[in-house]
């Protein structure tokens, strides 16, 4: 697996239920524009927003509208770990490629739980596993020998890695030369390719994922130059994303470009007018076609 893999996100309605009828059209969108598969149930998801059995749904209705044209990678993650083995159930039967998991997080847990609970989705799942390090959300913080020791288990084929940490993944590719490294800073995608990820997964590809995908391929020919014009370029749609909400933003910039994407999930509050206005002076700015 590499390349660009968009985290789809979900759309609900202004009274907060699912809207599984947007997602073809979503899928659609990004099949049209170039990545190299999806990655579904995650943060961008609100996936810690959504019921066990909802989750489900999601991943069910993404893997139809996909009908096995992409690789797909379903996030499982949760605290408890019997609603992770639930939804991996649910990905082996919706024939997706590959699973990842944020570690169990809330509760303090120990470094020995923590293995504990990787170990056995490793064990537990038919699918080969992505670790999921994302310390700015989850509150766990990891050492890089205690993710290179995890990523050495049995069915773990890598790491969804969402940190500025750029030294791990240059040293992640020097000790597994052959682990997937998927990169999870938006603003920093070159650096990280740079330094040995295998592609990136990142919220604001659902509003940019033509520019991602030319970003990727950039680099891979030796573009650099190119590659570092493109990121300067999508970096400044992410301050104006970052200023108003970044799902917020994201959800209704693409209902303004045609792809309904429906709201965010309360506590999270719509924009208002100010937001709205300098996502409408966003998009007259940055060519989004």
């Amino acid at each position: 697996m590499q390349g660009i893999y968009l985290p789809l996100m979900t759309p609900f309605s202004c009274r907060g239920a699912l809207q599984l009828e947007k997602i073809p059209a979503m899928v659609e969108h990004h099949i049209r524009q170039g990545v190299d598969g999806f990655y579904v149930g995650g943060s961008s998801s609100e996936c810690f927003m959504m019921s066990g059995q909802e989750r489900q749904q999601v991943l069910a209705a993404v893997a139809s509208a996909n009908q096995g044209r992409l690789p797909l990678i379903a996030h499982v993650g949760a605290i408890a770990l019997h609603e992770v083995k639930t939804l991996i159930d649910c990905a082996v039967s919706c024939e997706y490629d590959a699973i990842s998991a944020t570690p169990p997080f809330y509760y303090g847990f120990s470094r020995a739980e923590v293995e504990h609970y990787y170990r056995t989705i490793a064990d537990y799942s038919r699918l080969p596993l992505l670790l999921y390090n994302i310390p700015g959300t989850t509150g766990v913080d990891f050492s890089h020998q205690q993710l290179i020791n995890l990523s050495l288990l049995d069915n773990v084929i890598g790491i969804k890695h969402t940190t500025s940490d750029m030294f791990f993944i240059e040293r992640l590719r020097n000790s597994l030369p052959g682990s997937t490294i998927f990169h999870g800073e938006d603003t920093m995608l070159v650096n990280g390719l740079q330094m040995g990820a295998s592609g990136g997964i990142g919220s604001t590809y659902n509003l940019m994922s033509r520019h991602y995908v030319e970003l990727y391929q950039a680099m891979i020919s030796g573009e650099l130059e190119l590659a570092m014009t493109i990121q300067k370029r999508v970096n400044r749609v992410t301050e104006v994303l970052l200023e108003v909400g970044v799902y917020q933003g994201i959800k209704y910039a693409m209902c303004e470009l045609g792809i309904d994407y429906g709201v965010c999930r309360e506590p999270f509050l719509p924009l208002d007018p100010s937001a709205k206005q300098k996502i409408t002076d966003m998009i007259e700015t940055f060519d989004f076609n």
